[in-house]
């Protein structure tokens, strides 16, 4: 089960992106197709309870971060009985997730007329799309999704972005029938469940296929002492999951209750974009976090915290960059996909500088918020977040009978700098490296001060290109690139984390060119 740590990171990024670019591209097409076929009421239905079955995901609890934690250890010593007991064990829990959320689901069934809210009454059952929503997301925890974790903490992912890859064309093939051909909503729904199904049937194939011992039934159970630290474990990353979730997931209820599921389907194009932004972020991010789980086991405070600093440079510049695109790109992009639809997909230049700086505030945290997971460090800024993500909706009703949707975002991000971000940095920094604090946050506010200067220059200088045409978003991509860059090199040049990533750049280059 050893390999190279550099070399499972770059394979896990590779096909992560190659999955990643695949999958975007589809997405684009039946997204296309969607609107000018269904329209943004189906569109904002979508993402409405897109967001509801996010919410009662929160079951899950954090079960998979806790286990992921716990075959470090075993993975690294080729244990295969510690891992076949903590496998088992995950299997039994996850039966539990999928049935509580169908439970769950089925119970607030009745509240879902408080929260749609159309001009226009639908062609389609409210109750019955519903309820295909609530079978997709329960059956991926029914059905051998706890095994892709296994695959997570022993660097093997790409494994499962292989097969992902495959089924990502074979479900545009059919989203492409049930909307362009039958034009049938309830189709399309079906149809991704069954792709949903095959795929981690597939992959649960090919897990077993590679680790056979993982199919064997017998185990040793885990302990009762076991279960008590494991519950604890469970205890301190579900409560940092939940506020997790109130931040990042009921934005889309919240505005469907007070503005309406119309404008939810305005913003779910946005919603899309900054989804699949955060996923190829924290593709990055997994393709280093079972390396950083090894380097937290076995090696010294120092070694941690150079990797530590090394790893979130890099995810800064990654960050940065992405997210002064965001600023600059997103509305010059919907004008041309979408906007001769309707110029209302078309959301306000402050809304899009809003949420592109919530995007920058989640990714700024990410190579913290791993390495707490990967050392252990659960309880470490636990009930910040939950806190943050309590003051975020009421903040967000607050704000949003002021201002709109601009006040529903600013609520947001104002609850996690105010709330969240530094307090939890201020805990990292002592629970996790034993470093000064203000070391740490200092160096958060400067990057978070660069990179403002950078969007702010890219506005000034690419403004006249703006929401023009296809030339105009061409021009505006180039220059948000080259003018982050150029800024984030004037100001981190002779630093060691710039200097390391060109080096190990560089080295990566030369091996590719052989």
């Amino acid at each position: 089960m050893k390999a190279s740590r550099t070399k499972n990171a770059m394979l896990i990024l590779r096909s992560s992106s190659i999955r990643q670019i695949i999958t975007l591209i589809t997405i684009f097409i039946i997204r296309t197709v969607f609107i000018h076929t269904l329209g943004s009421e189906y569109l904002g239905l979508n993402g409405l309870f897109t967001n509801i079955l996010s919410l009662l995901a929160l079951s899950e609890l954090g079960i998979g971060t806790a286990i992921t934690f716990y075959l470090y250890k075993p993975i690294e010593e080729e244990d295969i009985e510690r891992i076949k007991t903590l496998m088992s064990f995950y299997k039994i829990c996850y039966r539990f997730v999928g049935l509580a959320i169908l439970t769950v689901g089925a119970i607030i069934t009745p509240l879902l007329p408080f929260v749609v809210h159309f001009d226009v009454d639908l062609e389609v059952n409210l109750y019955i799309i519903y309820f295909l929503y609530l079978i997709n997301t329960a059956s991926s925890y029914l059905l051998f999704a706890y095994k892709q974790s296994f695959l997570l903490a022993n660097q093997q992912q790409y494994t499962v972005e292989k097969i992902s890859t495959v089924f990502c064309m074979i479900q545009l093939g059919l989203d492409f029938f049930n909307i362009a051909i039958l034009k049938n909503y309830y189709a399309y729904l079906i149809g991704d469940i069954f792709a949903v199904l095959i795929k981690n049937t597939m992959i649960s194939i090919a897990v077993d296929k590679e680790f056979p011992f993982l199919k064997e039934k017998k185990y040793v159970k885990i302990s009762n002492q076991e279960l008590k630290k494991f519950l604890k474990d469970i205890f301190s990353v579900s409560v940092f999951k939940i506020g997790s979730q109130l931040f990042n997931v009921t934005d889309n209820i919240i505005i469907s209750i007070m503005l309406g599921t119309m404008i939810v389907g305005y913003y779910s194009n946005y919603y899309l974009l900054i989804s699949y932004a955060t996923l190829f972020f924290g593709m990055i991010m997994k393709a280093f976090t079972a390396g950083i789980g090894n380097v937290a086991a076995s090696e010294s405070e120092e070694k941690n915290f150079l990797v530590y600093k090394r790893i979130d440079f890099l995810m800064f510049v990654i960050a940065t960059v992405i997210s002064v695109c965001m600023c600059q790109l997103f509305n010059s992009f919907i004008k041309i996909w979408v906007g001769s639809v309707d110029e209302k997909y078309i959301l306000g230049q402050v809304v899009v500088f809003i949420i592109s700086f919530d995007f920058y505030i989640n990714c700024s945290c990410q190579t913290s918020n791993t390495f707490r997971e990967t050392t252990g460090n659960f309880k470490s800024g636990q009930w910040l977040q939950l806190f943050g993500g309590i003051m975020n909706i009421g903040l967000s009703f607050l704000f949003g009978n002021f201002w709109g949707l601009q006040g529903i975002f600013s609520a947001t991000v104002m609850s996690k700098l105010a709330i969240t971000v530094t307090p939890f940095l201020w805990k990292i920094s002592n629970n996790v490296f034993n470093q000064k604090p203000a070391i740490i946050i200092f160096e958060y506010y400067k990057k978070l001060l660069v990179r403002t200067t950078i969007v702010l220059l890219c506005w000034l200088v690419c403004s006249r290109f703006h929401m023009t045409n296809t030339m105009g978003l061409i021009i505006e991509a180039i220059l948000s690139v080259v003018i982050s860059y150029c800024v984030i090199f004037a100001v981190y040049r002779k630093t060691d984390e710039l200097n390391y990533l060109l080096t190990k750049g560089k080295s990566i280059i030369l091996k590719l060119k052989i």
